[in-house]
């Protein structure tokens, strides 16, 4: 059993043993088809909306005391920019950089830089298609953590997922000196979260990174539970964030931001059974705005 990693992303923690600390679950911000942006390369969008969308999470995090972060998702280097100048100015929660382009990813790493958010800046992430460009500029600018996809198509057992890890990835990470980096083990499909339990299992047991997976995309391909409605899909989402949760994931990504309170509920429950046993049980000091204590004064309606 390899020690904890635990790594610090602007005012919050993950990593480390079992309930000693909630996950960090995350929801997309401006992701492909978003209704509130207009024009997805230009980066034009609608401000009022999305202050919304960024208040409300900032509220429910702090209401359940559940860890929360926004995956923030553009199509170009003009429209990244722009969103994370936005949203990091209506949050302290930390942000991730994510796009398919290499360039938009270094584009908002560099704007990160310039903003002065790295110290809660999450590079999303470095995976099979990264550039030498990346590296060299993750070595001049250095984000609070860097996510991996260690997603091994060819071999999806936990043992391949580890090995891709040292096979791939180690030698990738010292360059940059990155000592430990978030595991993202790829979710196919709904099934394959099985398969993620155990990878995320092996992870942890093996290398004391931050683990966890995307698990939301996988939901619109289960046709047959589709069909039942959007309640019946979400009962599905929250039985995925409780399983991959038991199973040791630090990192929870629910989805579109529009699910956040679902995804906050569900977590901060769960994390009142994780908090008491790491409180109790092994001696771990919780936090004053811990689920443990916050579930229990829930009341009113949320605004």
């Amino acid at each position: 059993m390899a020690d904890f990693h635990v790594l610090k992303i602007g005012d919050n923690t993950i990593g480390g043993p079992m309930g000693s600390t909630t996950g960090l679950v995350v929801g997309s911000i401006f992701y492909d088809k978003h209704s509130i942006v207009s024009d997805p390369f230009a980066g034009e969008f609608d401000k009022s909306r999305a202050a919304e969308l960024v208040d409300h999470v900032n509220k429910l995090s702090k209401r359940y005391g559940v860890q929360m972060a926004f995956d923030i998702i553009a199509a170009s280097s003009k429209a990244m920019e722009r969103f994370l100048e936005f949203v990091s100015a209506r949050t302290s929660l930390p942000l991730l950089i994510n796009a398919t382009e290499a360039e938009v990813r270094i584009a908002g790493l560099e704007a990160a830089a310039k903003l002065g958010i790295l110290n809660r800046s999450i590079y999303a992430s470095l995976n099979e298609d990264t550039e030498d460009e990346e590296l060299e500029v993750l070595g001049r600018h250095r984000p609070a953590a860097v996510m991996i996809l260690a997603s091994d198509v060819s071999n999806p057992t936990p043992e391949g997922t580890c090995e891709m890890i040292e096979n791939y990835y180690h030698p990738m990470l010292k360059e940059i000196g990155v000592v430990a980096p978030i595991v993202d083990v790829g979710t196919m499909d709904p099934p394959s979260i099985g398969l993620n339990i155990r990878q995320i299992q092996a992870v942890r047991e093996r290398f004391g990174y931050p683990v966890g997976c995307a698990f939301s995309n996988c939901f619109p391909q289960w046709t047959s539970v589709k069909k039942l409605g959007r309640e019946w899909v979400n009962l599905s989402l929250a039985t995925a964030l409780a399983v991959c949760r038991a199973a040791g994931a630090d990192y929870l990504h629910y989805g579109i931001v529009e699910k956040a309170a679902i995804a906050a509920h569900v977590s901060g429950t769960a994390e009142v059974f994780y908090g008491f046993a790491a409180k109790e049980l092994d001696g771990h000091k919780l936090p004053e705005s811990h689920p443990l204590w916050n579930m229990f004064k829930l009341s009113g309606e949320m605004e």
